[in-house]
């Protein structure tokens, strides 16, 4: 039995980029042919064309890029995040998978008694003496740990996933995995990463809600999600914007 404090992502793979974007608006709007396109991406273009899709509201673009991650949560973790319908989802099966035959994880806060989890598990290894694994995970409470696959296009992780999950009113387990795909995110996408950034409190009207007056909203949830959860893996764009 493994106890876990942080929740863990994991980037398995991308598609699309900035630089292609920027190529589509020369090839569709100016009939420029593909190979010229992409050869004439230079990153002062790359920035203004993403800035001004940003800024019009011509988000639908953003949709050309995207990521798939490995996420590692408790399960009650993983039933907010697969409320999120515009993603794509492939989850560990408690049904099929024998934790007495394979080490058990959860996932919990800071503080949690451990002797529950210990209980819990003890209470599922009974019931497999007798019953099949999608009888006996009937037990296992929502601490344990689900690993499942997720892929997100830019436009649902930046603009629909991050203004609700990174908000400190998120649970905060949900809230250190946004923080740390939105790290992710800023490495793929730097521009629309930045400019996201800028203006998260305003993205959406609750992204503020419980956070005392005077305090930048955005660094209050990771600080707070860092405290539960452990800290966010060492970022440099992070690390100096909280801690510098």
């Amino acid at each position: 039995m493994v106890i876990l404090e942080t929740p863990r992502v994991f980037l398995i793979a991308s598609w699309g980029s900035e630089a292609v974007i920027s190529a589509f608006t020369d090839a569709l709007y100016r009939g420029v042919p593909w190979e010229e396109a992409v050869k004439a991406q230079a990153p002062d273009i790359i920035i203004k064309r993403i800035s001004a899709f940003y800024r019009q509201g011509h988000w639908s673009v953003f949709e050309f890029m995207g990521a798939q991650f490995l996420v590692e949560c408790s399960r009650a973790c993983h039933t907010q995040f697969i409320r999120h319908r515009m993603a794509s989802y492939w989850s560990e099966s408690q049904r099929y998978v024998d934790y007495t035959k394979r080490e058990i994880r959860f996932v919990v806060p800071k503080g949690f008694p451990a002797d529950l989890l210990k209980r819990a598990y003890e209470d599922y290894a009974r019931l497999r003496e007798g019953f099949r694994p999608e009888y006996a995970r009937m037990i296992l409470p929502n601490a344990t740990a689900v690993l499942f696959a997720v892929q997100m296009n830019a436009r649902e992780l930046l603009l629909n996933f991050a203004p609700l999950r990174c908000a400190y009113a998120a649970q905060a387990e949900i809230r250190h995995v946004c923080w740390q795909m939105f790290a992710h995110a800023w490495r793929l996408w730097p521009n629309l990463a930045r400019l996201v950034w800028e203006d998260l409190p305003s993205l959406h009207r609750d992204f503020c809600t419980k956070v005392p007056r005077g305090e930048d909203c955005r660094l209050y949830a990771i600080k707070d999600a860092e405290e539960k959860h452990g800290p966010l893996p060492e970022t440099p764009w992070l690390s100096a914007l909280v801690h510098g």
